[in-house]
């Protein structure tokens, strides 16, 4: 979870750099990592001496960036040029929304994604909340069920309004270690939205550090804002 070391970095871009014609870096969000920060500064350095890389904060992570990315490749592979992607990409991070269906509230209240305070009522009485990104892309909680089925039926309906009301393009399902949830997640969404999930995968080490074991998040990336 420690940030990348600025001359690792430097040393990639300028690399990349010799292969293409110029670079986007799709960063996980600013709020959440230093991340963004030291892949900018390092960036902003070769831009100085000539090389063309843009740097974006998703203000998104796990699943909703990875749909930025995949909408990144769908732009490229249509010959989109740079400036374009660019600028498509930053109007569709604000249209990216993720959801987490949490299995326990242990590990969001260890990594500071809920207050201590509110994790301890939600413990004492076994609650679970959504937890999502705000348009910041800083962490946040709201919703709270008693079960992984009560907090699914929620999800559900902030997808089923979303479609009705923004139209969804495209969404994403990440879990860690619960095929099973994925799966019904998977056969129930595609009935939602007729149409089936860009990708399907585990999550990351790291984010699994602060969801924990059994959660499921849908991403989903809308036509308006």
């Amino acid at each position: 979870s420690t940030q990348p070391e600025p001359n690792r970095v430097k040393t990639i871009l300028e690399a990349l750099s010799d292969q293409y014609e110029s670079l986007i870096v799709i960063s996980v969000a600013a709020k959440l990592s230093g991340t963004y920060s030291v892949i900018k500064k390092e960036a902003d350095s070769l831009i100085e001496n000539g090389y063309k890389i843009s740097v974006i904060d998703s203000k998104l992570n796990s699943g909703a960036q990875g749909l930025l990315v995949t909408e990144a490749i769908k732009m490229l592979e249509a010959h989109k040029s740079h400036d374009e992607i660019v600028i498509t990409l930053t109007q569709m991070s604000a249209k990216t929304k993720i959801y987490v269906c949490l299995n326990t509230l242990d590990y969001a209240v260890a990594g500071g994604r809920v207050p201590d305070t509110v994790g301890k009522i939600g413990k004492l009485f076994r609650m679970r909340p959504i937890m999502s990104l705000d348009q910041d892309g800083k962490g946040i909680a709201f919703k709270v069920g008693f079960s992984q089925k009560g907090i699914t039926k929620k999800i559900y309906d902030l997808v089923k309004k979303a479609h009705n009301d923004k139209g969804i393009i495209g969404y994403s399902i990440v879990h860690c270690d619960n095929p099973t949830l994925a799966d019904q997640y998977v056969n129930d969404m595609s009935l939602m939205v007729n149409k089936k999930p860009e990708f399907v995968s585990d999550i990351s080490s790291i984010i699994a550090m602060h969801s924990g074991p059994g959660c499921v998040a849908v991403s989903i990336m809308t036509r308006k804002e």
